[in-house]
């Protein structure tokens, strides 16, 4: 097949200056790639969007427009669209997705809102809150706890690392004040700090694998 431009290319990720659409589809990715591998997530939004963007609307947009009938067409639902794109857990990540698009009526900006309001949200959680802004808002400061993140602090000697996303607050903010500390000492930012991670231990895997 050979490669392919993806709309959203997970190891140059982080951009400020995202349109209203291109959030939409930033929120969209951090929601695919929960459990799985941030190239295959971006793979599996691009069919997603393709198969959107058969309206001529916005992804919250056309998502609304869906929720009225929960159908797209006929006989195909959004679960069954994101089962065929090879998107994971369809049910729960529909309804995540349909919560977004409807939270976007009721007045959510994607450039404002708070972590505490992204997570008020069916099926976003501390990771994937942070994920979205610490790669959409510049000066951020938070850490999107993921598995290499947490492979990252345990090789850092940071202790009591858990092997997954802790979901006790307390825990997950002695861990992200740890993350913080680390970017600090060499002087980069959060986004940066977090990138570099990611290509270093995703690239690591995909070694391995081979």
């Amino acid at each position: 097949m050979g490669d392919v431009l993806l709309m959203i290319n997970p190891e140059a990720i982080t951009n400020y200056n995202l349109t209203d659409m291109e959030l939409e589809e930033h929120i969209l990715f951090w929601v695919c790639a929960a459990g799985k591998n941030g190239r295959t997530a971006a793979r599996c939004l691009d069919e997603l969007m393709y198969n959107l963007k058969l309206h001529s609307h916005s992804p919250f947009d056309t998502l609304n427009l869906l929720s009225a009938h929960e159908v797209i067409s006929s006989v195909i639902t959004l679960p069954m669209l994101l089962k065929a794109c090879g998107i994971g857990c369809y049910n729960q990540k529909a309804k995540t997705m349909y919560q977004l698009a409807k939270a976007k009526v009721f007045g959510m900006d994607l450039r404002t809102c708070t972590i505490d309001e992204l997570e008020t949200i069916y099926g976003i959680g501390k990771k994937t809150s942070r994920c979205f802004i610490i790669h959409s808002r510049e000066n951020s400061r938070c850490a999107g706890l993921d598995t290499h993140i947490l492979k990252f602090l345990r090789a850092k000697g940071v202790e009591n690392v858990p092997k997954m996303t802790p979901s006790s607050k307390k825990e997950y903010d002695r861990l992200e004040k740890e993350f913080l500390k680390l970017a600090d000492e060499v002087n980069k930012t959060v986004a940066e700090f977090d990138l570099d991670i990611w290509n270093q231990y995703s690239v690591k895997t995909l070694t391995n694998k081979k």
